[in-house]
């Protein structure tokens, strides 16, 4: 019997039942994505509201987080906008990931999709709350708000990679060689547009609105920001440090 027999014989492991709790849930997205989407595959029961709400909660915590570079009230508010900005990227991408998706041979089912993007913001989420510790430490020891901002965009595209990991087991469970890296690349320009469109996020000059009416692309933000030309602190003095 040769080796490739064996390997279509091994039995499929047994998709286990939906954790209950919350913990159980975001544990199981790291330890056995393939579980997320196999129970979607199978009918079986969901842990998505757990995936759902436990990302929501981490994205919270990052955005208050990095929140804590002004401090005060931009704590809070960063806290709001951090899920906002993820969650629309998310809606948005979603019919451009469908038709990525159909064309990379996956049949995608309503109950599929959720899970995959359930999952898929699960791990986000806990990629970000793995590096929330960096994230604190230097939004409250630098005085540099391009540095901030070029760390910020650095953790999302790590997030944003091993994200892409997780798509390539849903795409698996449906026979698929791997996701789309034209459709990851477009989701990461979306999302950095939206963050930009709902700036401010790191810091907010007193009396400022909580959102910018000016229209700007996400490149003309970030070069504004990195040659201090909206008036954001650049260093130490302008902090009162």
């Amino acid at each position: 019997m040769t080796e490739e027999t064996l390997n279509d014989e091994a039995p499929a492991p047994e998709v286990p039942a939906a954790p209950r709790g919350l913990l159980a849930a975001l544990d199981e997205v790291l330890r056995r994505p393939w579980a997320v989407i196999g129970r979607a595959d199978s009918g079986g029961g969901s842990s998505l509201p757990y995936l759902i709400g436990g990302a929501l909660v981490c994205f919270a915590l990052y955005g208050a987080a990095s929140g804590f570079f002004q401090g005060g009230p931009q704590v809070w508010v960063a806290s709001l906008k951090a899920p906002l900005i993820i969650l629309a990227s998310l809606l948005l991408c979603a019919p451009s990931f469908y038709v990525f998706s159909s064309l990379a041979g996956v049949e995608v089912s309503p109950r599929w999709l959720v899970a995959t993007f359930g999952g898929l913001g699960a791990m986000l989420g806990l990629l970000l709350v793995a590096l929330m510790p960096i994230t604190w430490l230097f939004s409250v020891s630098s005085a540099s708000l391009a540095f901030i901002t070029v760390m910020q965009v650095c953790v999302w595209i790590v997030a944003v990679h091993f994200g892409f990991r997780f798509l390539g087991v849903a795409f698996e469970n449906r026979g698929a060689t791997r996701p789309s890296i034209a459709w990851v690349l477009l989701f990461l320009l979306v999302s950095l547009q939206v963050a930009s469109q709902m700036r401010p996020v790191l810091w907010r000059d007193e009396g400022e609105d909580l959102f910018a009416p000016r229209k700007m692309f996400f490149l003309q933000h970030f070069f504004e920001v990195a040659a201090g030309e909206d008036g954001k602190p650049i260093g130490g003095a302008e902090r009162g440090d």
